[in-house]
């Protein structure tokens, strides 16, 4: 063996979760439960729905449900499914400093296996905590912002992670474990192009990503070999992947493995849509308590924003305040502070037709302007953001949000995932069930089966259909 994928294999074989702080296992916990609740919120989802119809029609396969679902497909195809539905209502959450959802993929992957195989929830927890704090040290090595030269990074990177954590979770020995991860590569992809028109690629993304890792492991399993340096060799991804090779940081990978732990900045979403976006409805909801909306009333709606987000969220200016489908508003700047403004809640009900099409919003959106802040392009830890409204008569009410709930300064408690949880499964599945799910998930450690955890859901999955 040699190689970094190696040595990180080799920490991920012996880890367990006794040589994790209980913070991070704690926390491990609660992004599980986070992610659970956004898969139920969007079982009945149009993209959902078609995702799995199409895995059924090119697949097929039998062996385990995909989460909410009655019918049998296979893990790969499970994982695809459940990795749609963790995707579809961007409610998922971020690594601040790499812009990666990670638990998505992760969970995504690896749930089908933890219900087919039987495995208790201290094995699947051991599995999401590898894999996660893998899939945020990969997002370190390069300080290119992968969306800047048109790739997804939860989809390029998420494979790699998830590869990790389902080997894990099938107790694969470190050289098979790096085999998968060379495989991996080849299988990495994910092109943001529909961040251009709306389209639903992007929301597949995941999905991918998380039936990659689990095709990748298996030929492993079987004996199929992958390159031993992957990541920093000649050919490797980084340096494939991002032409102009800038100074790697292949140090994030090693450094502190199993001492500091990169996966506690993963923060949560209180909102569906991109992360960026978060503080800028937050204060905009705040705002809205102050005074009356009325466009009429408004010369200008400013927002302070990093510059790198410029390209991603603000621009170009046609198409943010006027998205063309639901997706594509959650990557808009302008429509999202506009419908905050408008209709004074944000929840994962949000973006929906008529609120594209609502004409008050249409015209608060056409007043918003993006500049940049440089307080918050100097620190990429943080989530800033600044909402300023100016009207007619010269006044101005300005509200900023230093630190969004759920980053590292501003730390998001149990209840805080709870509340959320609670709101995403509300009206999908009883409340009963919803409450023996959150505690069985809160315990998880003393879960014998995840399997048997899980399979209440499809008592409700003829409904979702």
């Amino acid at each position: 063996m040699g190689g970094l994928s190696a040595h990180l294999a080799e920490w991920a074989e012996g880890f367990t979760l006794d040589d994790a702080p209980q913070e991070v296992v704690a926390d491990a916990r609660l992004r599980i439960l986070d992610i659970m609740g956004v898969m139920i919120a969007s079982a009945a989802h149009e993209t959902v729905a078609a995702a799995r119809r199409a895995q059924a029609e090119a697949d097929g396969g039998r062996g385990v449900r995909p989460l909410l679902d009655g019918d049998e497909t296979s893990i790969a195809g499970a994982a695809f499914i459940n990795g749609v539905a963790s995707a579809v209502l961007e409610f998922d959450d971020t690594h601040i400093a790499t812009n990666i959802h990670p638990t998505g993929v992760i969970v995504a992957a690896t749930l089908p296996i933890a219900q087919a195989c039987g495995l208790t929830g201290r094995q699947w927890l051991e599995s999401v905590i590898v894999g996660s704090e893998i899939l945020c040290r990969l997002g370190l090595v390069s300080p290119v912002r992968m969306h800047e030269v048109g790739l997804h990074p939860t989809s390029v990177y998420g494979v790699f992670g998830a590869a990790y954590a389902v080997a894990k979770l099938r107790q694969l020995d470190a050289q098979t474990m790096a085999d998968a991860v060379g495989t991996a590569a080849s299988l990495s992809a994910g092109s943001i192009a529909s961040f251009e028109d709306g389209t639903a690629t992007k929301t597949l993304h995941v999905g991918f990503a998380a039936a990659s890792a689990v095709r990748a492991v298996a030929l492993a399993a079987e004996g199929i070999s992958g390159p031993a340096r992957v990541f920093e060799g000649k050919f490797g991804w980084y340096g494939s992947y991002i032409q102009s090779r800038p100074d790697f940081r292949f140090a994030a990978l090693t450094d502190g493995l199993g001492e500091h732990w990169h996966s506690l900045d993963i923060a949560t979403k209180l909102y569906p849509c991109a992360y960026t976006l978060m503080p800028f409805i937050t204060a905009a909801l705040a705002l809205r308590k102050q005074c009356v909306i009325d466009p009429a009333e408004i010369r200008e709606i400013r927002c302070a924003i990093m510059p790198r987000s410029f390209r991603t969220v603000c621009e170009p200016l046609e198409e943010k305040r006027r998205p063309l489908t639901s997706w594509h508003g959650r990557i808009s700047l302008q429509h999202t502070v506009a419908e905050a403004l408008a209709l004074g809640r944000f929840d994962k009900n949000s973006y929906a037709e008529e609120s594209l099409r609502n004409p008050l919003i249409n015209a608060l959106a056409d007043k918003v302007v993006h500049v940049a802040d440089p307080i918050a392009a100097g620190d990429l830890s943080r989530s800033r953001g600044e909402v300023t409204i100016v009207f007619n008569d010269g006044r101005e009410l300005c509200h900023t949000v230093e630190d969004m709930i759920g980053t590292a300064r501003n730390p998001a408690t149990e209840a805080v995932y709870v509340d959320k949880f609670r709101a995403n499964v509300d009206g999908v599945i009883p409340v009963g069930m919803a409450e023996d799910i959150m505690g069985s998930i809160l315990a998880l450690e003393r879960v014998d089966d995840v399997g048997g955890m899980v399979a209440r859901l499809r008592r409700v999955a003829a409904s979702t259909r």
